[in-house]
């Protein structure tokens, strides 16, 4: 595999997880390409009344507007603004302002005086990839990975132990992908893990 992408919110924690995985896969896999790709989850939670988040003249949004400067800063230093956003709304669990995410675009090299003048057009950059997320994969939440076998969605509830397993998680993710199976969710619950044993033995009196 030498390339995944990934539909994500920076609102989404399991996106953030997400990203420092991937992290741990690269330093096994240091020629993986990991590229992000925006998904708006105050779209797709929005009421049938509601206007789109994520149109030319939409209503505004703190989050759509950081996904808005992350397009404008893929013609910058796009993994600087992507990490800083990510550390201050996910790590730090600050509440950004317009203001706020204007100076973490400046600093990765965004003209955000341009910015701001075409702010319409970005916004609606975002809406477009959006939906075609939801039009070719389903995409339905984040993060939703897509490799090589097809889309998947998950959410890590802690990171992987080490670089090897999260290069393993990642292999598994293929799989599925590649799986025939029509698959709605793969869900592992909280607990001790079974052991043949465990699985169907009787209650003791």
């Amino acid at each position: 595999m030498e390339a995944v992408t990934v539909f994500y919110d920076y609102t989404c924690q399991y996106s953030y997880r997400a990203l420092h995985w991937l992290d741990r896969v690269r330093e096994v896999r240091p020629s993986l390409e990991v590229h992000w790709a925006t998904f708006s989850l105050k779209e797709v939670n929005r009421s049938d009344d509601e206007p789109s988040w994520v149109t030319a003249d939409a209503p505004p949004s703190v989050s759509v507007f950081a996904q808005a400067l992350a397009h404008a800063a893929r013609d910058a230093d796009f993994d600087r603004y992507h990490r800083v956003v990510f550390d201050a709304m996910q790590g730090e669990h600050r509440k950004l302002g317009e203001e706020e995410l204007l100076a973490f675009a400046a600093s990765a090299g965004v003209d955000v005086e341009r910015f701001v003048a075409e702010r319409g057009r970005w916004i609606a950059a975002v809406g477009g990839e959006h939906r075609e997320a939801v039009a070719r994969w389903g995409v339905y939440g984040t993060p939703t990975v897509l490799l090589p076998g097809g889309a998947v969605y998950l959410r890590l509830q802690e990171q992987p132990g080490s670089p090897k397993e999260g290069a393993a998680l990642l292999d598994s993710l293929e799989e599925i992908g590649r799986s025939e199976a029509d698959l709605v969710e793969i869900f592992r619950p909280a607990g001790p893990k079974p052991t043949p044993i465990q699985i169907g033995k009787p209650p003791d009196d």
